[in-house]
C-alpha cells in the first residue's frame, strides 16, 4: 500500500490557498497501519501531531457509556433523571436519545441568535475558531438548570446535533464512575483501551483560521460540562489503534455503538455517536477551533482512515470518506 498515492486526492483537496497546512493522514488496512505527515511545502516529515480531534471525543464518550450498559451500571433506555438526582418531576430524555441527538436540546446552551453571531465573527481574534466558547459557559449548576428549564415531550425528537447532550451524558458517566468525567475519560482511553497518546485536557498547538491568523488551541476546565462532546486530543497512530479496538471484537460492547440507534439524517443512521452508511462505514468529524480531524471505519473489511490538520472547518468528511471507500 502506498500511502502517499492513496492520500493524493486529500492532499490535493485540502493544501490550495492554506499557506501553513500541517495534514496528518492515517490508514489501517489488512492490519498494517501506514501514516503520513505533510509539512505546508507538501513534504514528509516525522513530526508527530497530537491533535484537538474535537467532536471524535463523543464516540469515546459513547464508548464508555455502552461498556457501562455492558456491565449493568447503566440502562440505554432509562431517563436522565435516573442518574442525576433532584430535578424537578417532568420528563426527561432517555440515554439513547441524548445519544443520538433526538433528546430536544439541539444547539443548547445556545440560543440561535448567539450562534449566528460566534459563526459571523469566527475569524476575528476573539471569535469561534479562536475561542472556545464552552469554556467556562456550562458547569454543573447551568447544566441542571438548562435540564430543569427546558420542557420536552416524550418523543423521538428530529436529529439535532446537540454538545450539551453529550455533556450530560459525560456527566452522568462521571456519576456512574465515582469521578469527574475528565479524568474518568483519561483512564479508560490510557488504561482500558491503551492510547497513551490520548487525552482530555490542553496542548500547545497553533493553527489557523480562514484568513490565516494563527489561532490556539480551545482552552478547557474540569468544570466545563461540555468536555465530554470535544475535548479530547489524540494523535493519528493512537486514533488507527481506537479504530481497531472498534472493529475487532476484543470488547464485545462496543458493537453497541455501530448499531442503528436512532434515525440520523438523509445520508446516514445514527449509532451511538457514530454516524453509519449504508455501505458499512462509521464515521464522525471533530471540529475545535482551528484544528479539524475526521475518523472512519469499515468493521466488514477492518479498514480505517484518519485526517488531521491545523485549519479550523476544513473539509475533512469527504476527502476521508472518498479514500475509505476507495481502499
Amino acid at each position: 500500500m502506498d500511502i502517499r498515492t492513496s492520500a493524493d486526492p486529500v492532499i490535493r483537496s485540502l493544501y490550495p490557498n492554506r499557506s501553513h497546512m500541517e495534514l496528518t493522514i492515517g490508514i489501517l488496512k489488512n492490519g498494517e497501519t501506514q501514516i503520513i505527515h505533510l509539512d505546508p511545502e507538501q513534504k514528509e516529515s516525522d513530526e508527530v501531531l497530537t491533535y484537538p480531534v474535537g467532536s471524535i471525543c463523543k464516540t469515546f464518550t459513547a464508548s464508555l457509556l455502552a461498556k457501562y450498559i455492558a456491565e449493568g451500571k447503566a440502562d440505554l433506555n432509562a431517563p436522565l433523571s435516573a442518574y442525576i438526582s433532584g430535578l424537578p418531576e417532568q420528563y426527561y430524555p432517555s440515554l439513547r436519545r441524548l445519544a443520538v441527538h433526538s433528546s430536544g436540546y439541539g444547539g443548547k446552551p445556545f440560543g440561535t441568535l448567539e450562534t449566528l453571531i460566534k459563526l459571523a465573527s469566527m475569524n476575528r481574534p476573539d471569535g469561534l475558531l479562536h475561542v472556545n466558547p464552552f469554556r467556562g459557559t456550562v458547569d454543573e449548576n447551568v447544566m441542571r438548570n438548562l435540564i430543569a428549564g427546558t420542557k420536552l415531550k416524550d418523543k423521538e425528537y428530529k436529529f439535532e446535533y446537540s454538545n450539551l447532550a453529550y455533556g450530560i451524558l459525560g456527566y452522568i458517566l462521571g456519576i456512574i464512575g465515582g469521578k469527574n468525567y475528565w479524568d474518568l475519560m483519561n483512564d479508560y482511553a490510557q488504561n482500558d483501551l491503551g492510547l497513551k497518546d490520548t487525552m482530555i485536557g490542553n496542548v500547545p498547538l497553533t493553527g489557523y483560521d480562514k484568513k490565516e491568523n494563527p489561532c490556539s488551541c480551545w482552552k478547557w476546565e474540569k468544570s466545563d460540562v461540555i468536555t465530554a462532546a470535544g475535548a479530547l486530543n489524540s494523535t493519528a497512530l493512537d486514533m488507527l489503534k481506537y479504530a481497531s479496538v472498534q472493529m475487532d471484537g476484543s470488547r464485545p460492547y462496543l458493537d453497541l455503538c455501530h448499531q442503528v440507534q436512532g434515525m440520523g439524517e438523509k445520508d446516514f443512521r445514527s449509532g451511538l455517536a457514530w454516524r453509519l452508511t449504508n455501505d458499512g462505514i462509521s464515521w464522525h468529524t471533530g471540529s475545535a477551533g482551528a484544528f479539524s480531524a475526521w475518523l472512519g471505519l469499515c468493521r466488514r473489511n477492518s479498514t480505517a482512515v484518519f485526517i488531521g490538520t491545523n485549519y479550523g472547518l476544513a473539509d475533512v468528511e469527504n476527502p476521508g470518506l472518498k479514500l475509505l471507500r476507495s481502499l
